[in-house]
């Protein structure tokens, strides 16, 4: 972000790191990574035109799951990758999808024009993440497979750009197709209560949809069908 401030690149350029010590997620939460085990990168990418940042969430979200699904054991089914809206791609581990990726995209603007999107992603390659109080995993934990970050960056950074190229035709569905939770019944917590109900999907505004179960208590009313995703927080 400090380089965008001096500079306008002409095309994507990639930055990556073997150790992260900063690393930023979702609500200003701390992303945390391995030395050398782990992959951080942020790719800068200058905006076109028919661009809207929802949909280059989706992409990245969806690009990232498409690199996971080509290292994919042979015993496990596409399933076992899913996108956690809004951000988050889990693999299946021991009976329950945990976080393996999380992916942060920020907007540089210059006056009132978006210039530039940075995407920021973190996947846990190597490292050890299972016994914490977040379900999460690493893919050598969940797959017992020796991945090389930086291999993977390359090849995420190529899958990103192709997919933003590649347009919006059918994005919606894909997107849908590998959400993780759609019609479960789960508890969230909304403007810090706790309310039951199911998540139904997501809009090319980003909204979530969701269908509220709880009773009235009082003169509380359940919260809105569409929510962002800054105002629900899922209970695992």
């Amino acid at each position: 972000m400090e380089w965008l401030r001096h500079t306008l690149p002409q095309g994507p350029v990639l930055f990556t790191t073997d150790h992260q010590t900063q690393g930023r997620g979702q609500r200003d939460r701390r992303w945390s990574s391995e030395a050398g085990r782990d992959l951080c990168l942020s790719l800068a990418i200058p905006v076109q035109a028919d661009w809207n940042p929802t949909l280059v969430n989706m992409h990245v979200a969806l690009a990232v799951r498409d690199l996971l699904s080509h290292h994919l054991p042979a015993n496990q089914s596409p399933g076992a990758i899913r996108v956690k809206w809004p951000n988050d791609v889990l693999v299946w581990h021991a009976r329950e999808h945990r976080k393996a990726a999380g992916i942060l995209v920020e907007n540089v603007w210059r006056g009132s024009q978006w210039s530039t999107t940075v995407i920021g992603v973190g996947i846990n390659v190597g490292s050890s993440r299972l016994g914490r109080s977040y379900p999460a995993v690493s893919l050598a934990e969940a797959w017992h497979e020796e991945l090389t970050p930086s291999d993977l960056a390359t090849a995420l950074a190529e899958g990103i750009v192709r997919r933003l190229e590649g347009g919006v035709d059918g994005l919606m569905e894909d997107y849908h197709d590998a959400l993780f939770g759609l019609g479960e019944p789960r508890t969230f917590v909304v403007h810090e209560r706790t309310w039951h109900g199911m998540f139904r999907g997501v809009n090319a505004e980003g909204q979530g949809r969701f269908e509220w179960s709880s009773p009235r208590e009082a003169e509380t009313l359940p919260p809105s069908e569409w929510l962002s995703s800054s105002e629900v927080q899922w209970c695992w």
